[in-house]
């Protein structure tokens, strides 16, 4: 009886270390020394259901610094100028716009990285767009920041008059 017991508690203990070491999301990579290496899968991050400009995608975990942000929108021309504050590797936040702004009809112009910030130019129709991504402080390391602005004519959007003519 004692040996049956001790025989099953070894077994549910080498399973559940079998379970966990198979749990984990690292892979191992063979390194030029011939050894291996783990290494994790990279991190995604997921954009929010309803950031502050509906067409500009923000990263769950980043929030609106109010206090160094402003927007406007006047006779079809917009500007915005926003900084947003998190934690995640700016590499990473890189990609997550390299792969959102497309869903929202943005064209990728330019990918500059210089003295430790990453900028990233996008444009469509009469809009740009440039993201820059960069060290933050001590409570949030990243920082990303929006600047949008219309470009080229603007034309103002026709009144609708109901299908008469405003013209005598």
């Amino acid at each position: 009886m004692m040996t049956t017991l001790r025989l099953t508690g070894l077994t549910l203990a080498t399973w559940l270390v079998l379970l966990s070491a198979g749990c984990g999301e690292s892979e191992k990579l063979e390194t030029t020394s011939g050894g291996y290496r783990e290494v994790a899968p990279p991190i995604e991050l997921i954009a929010k259901a309803r950031p502050p400009i509906h067409d500009m995608p923000i990263p769950i975990g980043f929030k609106l610094d109010e206090n160094r942000s402003r927007n406007f929108t006047a006779a079809g021309a917009r500007y915005v100028d926003h900084l947003y504050k998190g934690s995640a590797d700016k590499w990473v936040v890189a990609r997550f716009y390299k792969r959102q702004m497309p869903t929202n009809r943005w064209m990728f112009v330019t990918d500059i990285f210089a003295q430790g910030d990453l900028r990233l130019d996008f444009e469509r129709e009469t809009e740009r767009c440039q993201i820059i991504i960069g060290k933050g402080s001590l409570f949030h390391p990243t920082y990303i920041k929006v600047q949008l602005w219309t470009t080229g004519r603007i034309v103002i959007p026709e009144e609708k008059t109901g299908g008469r003519s405003t013209t005598k």
